[in-house]
């Protein structure tokens, strides 16, 4: 199946297990209410759409979402039951607890004496992300399905610590039959950029649309405020009359944002 046709119509998939919850730990010092559903229990997981309000929840490709028990994830963000009807995806919600001691790949400490602690919290790093201590700052690491068919990944390391700060990322995109490449780039300055992913383009309604990361931020000495997510763009109509749709609204798993944090002061992890 093509992916335009993939788009138009409900492709069913298998979802990820289900991750039971253990009272109200996910097990990474992460805690979700106990009627909740874990849906990370990897080590350095983000906060943001760590919990499913539901019950026994199965844990979509795209993990901002999840669909209840007895049930697969589908395309557009829904859920299908045995019987083939299908109803919306349910958005998942923030982590309810966060333990003052968390482990972020060097073993357990306190949260606020890690790079990590910051960058998971304030700049709001999603379940499907994990951040680990590195030298001079942390590194991060995202992957997340759309569509049942189309994987994003992103890699970022944050230096405030280094000389000089610096801030730099990777993304990619893997869509089936369609030959892809990654971007990258380090800065050590302020910084916008909406850069395509080459080779990243599928079929949209009546639209060619090609994924493409956004990104800004402002890199100095200590000082890191930052914002990294990737959408789609493409264009409608011919000539004078052509108008660049990106990321529309009837489709809710676009943008996918991996940081999204106001400005911080780390000088006191250096």
């Amino acid at each position: 199946m093509n992916v335009l046709a993939c788009l138009m119509m409900v492709c069913s998939v298998s979802a990820i297990p289900t991750i039971q919850p253990s009272g109200q730990s996910c097990g990474n010092g992460i805690s979700c209410a106990s009627f909740q559903t874990c849906m990370s229990n990897a080590t350095g997981a983000g906060l943001v759409h760590a919990c499913s309000p539901l019950p026994n929840a199965v844990r979509c490709m795209d993990a901002r979402f999840s669909c209840p028990a007895s049930t697969t994830c589908g395309e557009n963000s829904s859920c299908v039951a045995v019987d083939g009807t299908t109803t919306d995806a349910v958005i998942n919600v923030d982590a309810h607890q966060v333990a003052e001691m968390r482990d972020f790949g060097s073993g357990m400490k306190p949260t606020a004496s890690s790079v990590c602690g910051p960058i998971t919290g304030v700049f709001r790093l999603p379940n499907f992300c994990t951040c680990r201590d590195a030298r001079f700052g942390g590194e991060l690491s995202c992957v997340i399905g759309l569509q049942t068919y189309i994987s994003i990944g992103a890699s970022a390391w944050v230096l405030p610590c280094a000389s000089p700060a610096n801030f730099g990322y990777r993304a990619w995109v893997s869509i089936p039959g369609i030959t892809t490449s990654s971007i990258g780039n380090t800065w050590t300055a302020a910084f916008t950029i909406r850069q395509p992913i080459p080779g990243a383009t599928f079929e949209l309604g009546v639209a060619s649309v090609g994924v493409q990361a956004e990104l800004s931020g402002d890199i100095s000495r200590f000082i890191i405020s930052t914002s990294v997510a990737i959408g789609v763009c493409g264009r409608i109509g011919v000539g004078p009359f052509s108008k660049e749709m990106c990321n529309p609204s009837q489709l809710r798993w676009l943008p996918v944002t991996v940081l999204n944090g106001p400005r911080v002061d780390f000088s006191r992890f250096c």
